[in-house]
């Protein structure tokens, strides 16, 4: 190469290509899965630290003139290239039936490590080429660093990583139940404003038990879903793919029903909120019985009795309001 620009130029381009083959959907094919995951766990480690080491020999040379001749760039630049190469490609050689949650999540992040990349290798060309400051380059290698530390740290499967969603889910749902109580607290004192609106009163006080029921119920089923999900062991791991699906978003519904308990109250809208979560709760219930034993089959009737329950108590309290 003639400049150090298009060793440059090389490595966006080789990033950009990475990206691509990222996005492009795999073979539907059940294949074994288990084999894969092994092989890919290890060389994800293994080629995140080498990753990682690469691009500290690179910034260490390009840190301060006098830079390395365009040879020595090119080799460097060929070494962090590869190290990169490796980790998208054992990720393409992952099946199709490994589980849609899990590989998205390996895919966004390994997308996200790109984007990082040509970011730390921007920096680094305008520290050459424009004479800009170094720290830049610091942060960007920084940044990078960060992103291999974590690629290890991913959940190792799709169960896991179905798992990771639901826990999310539950740590928003529980902080909401937890916030909804306090609310309910405060409200008990003689002395608050009937204005004030950080405090339920009024009609929302007399909606509240049924709102906390349905919520309840709704971090009761995530807790049992979890259970089921950790005893799932099918070896097609796309069927648990749905949980994620009809959980998501649960927490918000939950926040826009709560917030809807404060004055001023429109019961309508509460009422329609109060309808999403229950649809959204019915709907994992019957995502979760297509994966669970006939153990489960018990708790599940339970559970939809009680969302019924104090949805329609929720429709009787508005509409007698």
């Amino acid at each position: 190469m003639n400049n150090v620009s298009e060793v440059f130029d090389d490595i966006f381009s080789n990033c950009d290509v990475l990206i691509s083959s990222l996005q492009k959907e795999k073979d539907s094919s059940l294949q074994p899965c288990e084999h894969s995951l092994q092989e890919f766990h290890s060389t994800l480690a293994s080629f995140s630290k080498v990753l990682s080491h690469e691009a500290t020999k690179f910034a260490i040379a390009h840190s301060s003139p006098p830079f390395p001749d365009v040879a020595t760039t090119q080799s460097l630049a060929g070494s962090l290239c590869n190290a990169t190469s490796q980790l998208v490609g054992c990720y393409l050689l992952l099946p199709y039936n490994c589980g849609s949650t899990f590989l998205q999540l390996i895919e966004k992040e390994l997308e996200a490590l790109l984007l990082g990349l040509k970011q730390f290798i921007e920096a680094i060309q305008n520290l050459i080429l424009k004479s800009d400051t170094l720290q830049p380059c610091l942060v960007s290698t920084g940044i990078l660093w960060e992103f291999c530390d974590r690629l290890p740290t991913l959940p190792k499967n799709n169960k896991e990583a179905v798992l990771a969603v639901l826990s999310r889910e539950e740590e928003l749902i529980n902080d909401a139940i937890e916030e909804l109580e306090q609310a309910v607290d405060a409200s008990a004192n003689d002395e608050i404003d009937s204005d004030d609106e950080t405090v339920i009163h009024g009609i929302g006080q007399e909606l509240q038990p049924s709102v906390r029921g349905l919520v309840k119920t709704a971090a009761a089923l995530i807790r049992r879903t979890k259970k089921v999900v950790n005893n799932f062991n099918n070896i097609d791991q796309n069927r648990l793919d749905p949980v994620v699906e009809k959980v998501s978003s649960m927490s918000t519904e939950v926040d826009d029903l709560i917030c809807s308990l404060y004055a001023p109250v429109n019961l309508m809208l509460a009422v329609g909120h109060g309808n999403k979560l229950s649809s959204k709760v019915e709907n994992l219930l019957k995502t979760v019985q297509g994966i669970a034993s006939e153990d489960d089959i018990t708790w599940i009737e339970l559970l939809s009795k009680a969302v019924q329950h104090n949805f329609q108590n929720l429709q009787s309290k508005a509409a007698s309001s």
